[in-house]
């Protein structure tokens, strides 16, 4: 019986770190939200319908949205904190994707690896 028990708590613990490192977040169209994934990181890079886009937090484009093509995409509604907050303001569905910190290594911890951070946020 204690092997049993033994067993469900590890089953449990296992479950609960194979999810944690993705998060998503529902949004209404208008809302704000405070991305905190790319506090310490270079980058926030996000994975949109229209492609991927970075957005650099030092540099000429700090602060934009930057398209694989090196094109400015309108960055307007985005405010970049020091620390590495990005603030959405007004959310569109446009918004809806991916988002995680560039760069964005496995973790760690002895032998074992899992996988980066990850935020999905859904905008309807």
């Amino acid at each position: 019986m204690a092997h049993l028990a033994t067993l469900t708590i590890l089953f449990v613990l296992a479950l609960g770190l194979a999810d944690a490192s993705i998060s998503s977040v529902k949004l209404q169209s208008g809302d704000s939200f405070l991305i905190r994934e790319g506090e310490h990181a270079k980058a926030l890079v996000r994975s949109l319908t229209a492609g991927s886009q970075r957005m650099e937090f030092s540099g000429r484009n700090r602060g934009k949205w930057v398209d694989q093509n090196g094109k400015t995409v309108d960055s307007s509604r985005f405010h970049l904190y020091r620390n590495g907050s990005v603030l959405i303001r007004s959310a569109r569905p446009s918004d809806s994707g991916t988002y995680q910190k560039d760069p964005n290594p496995m973790i760690r911890i002895g032998d074992m690896g899992y996988a980066p951070p990850v935020l999905i946020i859904q905008v309807v």
